[in-house]
């Protein structure tokens, strides 16, 4: 090899390891850098970059290697396609089901659709449904629980909680992820006339998105709290008629519409299948049936549930 080209492999090869040595010492912070990701090929530059970080992020962090630093947590932003499965893009990304789960807020696998915004950071790990503040005792609270060093957690500004590398979902968790939480509120006495996603508003006529599924039943078939909870509204709202909104564990709410009868108050804990209303048709409806919602965080999800208890 000529001098010149071996003074020259000699030089990018001491600034790859600068590079490297800058970016493992360097600190973890809240950095959404939402790279694009436009192909899930194993040929694509970008999945190859994200699933060695992925890898070597792993290696260190389940390894609670003290001696060595994380790669900085980053996002990429990947749309999903018509043809892409949840466990497709879980494969390709180098992910798991707990890390895609936790950092896009989903409820069941079911929860993606064509043109949805997913984020797929450079490491696996959850975050934290817990502790929101950045101090130094939350710090240790949470690195305590998921027995990592403390060095290892990152603060998500965002989020307002923290993101734990290397460790999975609580088996709560877990549960509502895998659909094993809600029963169905009417205990099989419906059938769905109306499901979650888009559908033509049956007032209107025009394509709207339907926030949750619509179970239509007899008038005063009896409706069940679909699980524990602790019953944050319970009167007329809207559209929804008479409604009965319950608090669950994890930022998941259910929603119980167009009542005919309302037999729980406000502050009220109540245990899965709990009789708590009954079926009517107040408010915008068409006929005697149940609007069921399962929010998340706010944020709508789609129902899923097994049976009844």
């Amino acid at each position: 090899m000529p001098s010149s080209e071996r003074h020259s492999f000699r030089f990018a090869k001491a600034s790859l390891v600068f590079i490297l040595s800058f970016i493992l010492d360097a600190e973890l912070h809240a950095v959404y850098d939402l790279v694009p990701l436009h192909s899930l090929e194993y040929s694509d530059s970008k999945i190859v970059r994200v699933r060695e970080e992925v890898k070597y992020n792993l290696q260190v962090s389940v390894s609670n290697l003290e001696q060595k630093n994380l790669m900085p947590l980053r996002f990429l932003s990947y749309k999903v396609g018509k043809q892409d499965t949840f466990f497709k893009i879980m494969a390709r990304t180098g992910m798991d089901l707990d890390t895609l789960s936790s950092v896009n807020q989903l409820a069941s696998p079911q929860d993606i659709y064509p043109g949805m915004e997913l984020l797929i950071p450079n490491m696996r790990g959850v975050y934290d449904s817990e502790e929101t503040s950045s101090d130094d005792s939350s710090r240790r609270k949470v690195a305590s629980r998921f027995r990592i060093s403390p060095k290892f957690l990152y603060y998500d500004d965002q989020r307002k909680s923290w993101f734990v590398p290397g460790r999975g979902l609580p088996k709560e968790e877990k549960n509502f992820f895998y659909g094993l939480v809600f029963s169905d509120p009417l205990a099989e006495e419906g059938r769905i006339s109306s499901k979650y996603g888009k559908r033509k508003d049956p007032f209107t006529k025009k394509d709207t998105f339907h926030g949750g599924i619509d179970l239509a039943a007899e008038e005063g078939t009896p409706v069940y709290a679909s699980a524990d909870g602790i019953v944050s509204f319970s009167g007329t709202k809207g559209g929804y008629g008479s409604l009965i909104v319950l608090k669950h564990s994890l930022g998941y709410e259910t929603k119980y519409g167009h009542l005919s009868k309302l037999m729980v108050d406000p502050g009220t804990k109540v245990k899965k299948g709990q009789l708590i209303g009954k079926v009517g048709m107040t408010g915008r409806a068409t006929g005697f049936h149940l609007h069921f919602e399962v929010l998340r965080n706010s944020l709508r999800q789609r129902p899923v549930f097994h049976g009844h208890v």
